[in-house]
């Protein structure tokens, strides 16, 4: 028994060595995650956006200007044409088959918001400016409800919402969060929009929830996450809000593995598998009940990427 243990042991290592690096990423996780191919450029803290079944995901840490996109049936990735202008943190949303993008930090070293918009034509491979938002911001979220795109927290002047018209090409300012917050997620459902956890300054991660009702201009209180966490995934998935991942530096400094699904009919988030590896700066996407996260760093308020594409179908 030990020699067919050590046979195996050293094939393994073999195998490693010999870089059989997407054999390993398509075999299955003890908890039911799956790991496909792995991006062109590890990255983190960059959103991704799902668009006529594929996952476009802009910028972030490792590459501030790589625009890659996803086909989750043939399990590749494509590089595009890079974005405009180097950019991490940045928010993005899809609107009538194109791609908005928002805000965001320059480089490493230069963290100041920017208050740049652009949008991508995936026909045509190709970018241009649109009107600059009403004040600078990063670590954000973008989420498009209805006719409009409405950008949600981030680190700025104040903790206003604006909406965006993509037709008009004009922003409004909305009523405020009515707690800040940073290195947030925000999702659209039932048409209203949640924004979920992210931190500030004075309070540290949080697991608070708002809602924002577009036909009132008022924030309520919503359920909150059982897990404070920032810098973390959020999709919509079969009706569900599915959290993943994320960071705690308020005197922990850890990076997360749990998953949370949040049901509007029972009002409760439902503890999920955990990811294969802890992550936070992860975007998430959900495609045909699928759910997809891309990139994230491993390593708490650093940069650790190593590029995974992790799949989860519940």
């Amino acid at each position: 028994m030990m020699n067919r243990f050590l046979i195996a042991f050293l094939s393994c290592l073999g195998l490693a060595l010999l870089g059989c690096r997407n054999q390993i990423q398509e075999q299955d996780t003890p908890s039911g995650w799956s790991q496909l191919e792995s991006m062109p450029s590890a990255r983190s803290e960059m959103p991704a956006v799902a668009l006529d079944g594929l996952i476009y995901v802009p910028g972030g840490f490792g590459d501030e200007r790589a625009f890659e996109v996803y086909d989750p049936i043939a399990n590749t990735w494509k590089s595009l044409t890079p974005l405009p202008e180097p950019r991490h943190h940045l928010m993005a949303a899809a609107f009538d088959g194109q791609i908005y993008i928002f805000g965001g930090a320059p480089s490493v070293i230069n963290w100041n918001p920017q208050n740049d918009a652009w949008v991508y034509d995936p026909a045509r491979d190709s970018w241009s400016s649109r009107a600059n938002m009403p004040e600078a911001r990063n670590a954000g979220a973008a989420v498009t409800l209805g006719e409009f795109i409405y950008i949600v927290g981030g680190t700025g002047v104040t903790n206003a919402l604006f909406r965006y018209d993509p037709v008009g090409d004009s922003w409004t300012t909305l009523a405020p969060l009515t707690i800040p917050r940073e290195h947030t997620a925000a999702v659209a459902l039932d048409g209203k929009i949640y924004a979920l956890g992210g931190r500030w300054s004075d309070s540290g991660e949080l697991n608070s929830v708002e809602i924002y009702d577009p036909v009132t201009n008022i924030w309520i209180e919503g359920v909150p996450m059982q897990v404070p966490r920032a810098g973390f995934a959020a999709t919509i998935l079969d009706g569900l809000i599915v959290v993943a991942g994320g960071e705690v530096l308020s005197g922990k400094n850890k990076t997360l593995a749990s998953v949370e699904a949040f049901d509007p009919v029972s009002s409760q988030w439902i503890f999920w598998p955990d990811l294969p590896v802890p992550l936070h700066g992860v975007p998430a996407a959900g495609l045909e009940g699928v759910l997809f996260l891309l990139g994230g760093s491993d390593q708490a308020g650093g940069i650790e990427n190593q590029g995974r594409t992790l799949r989860y179908s519940p």
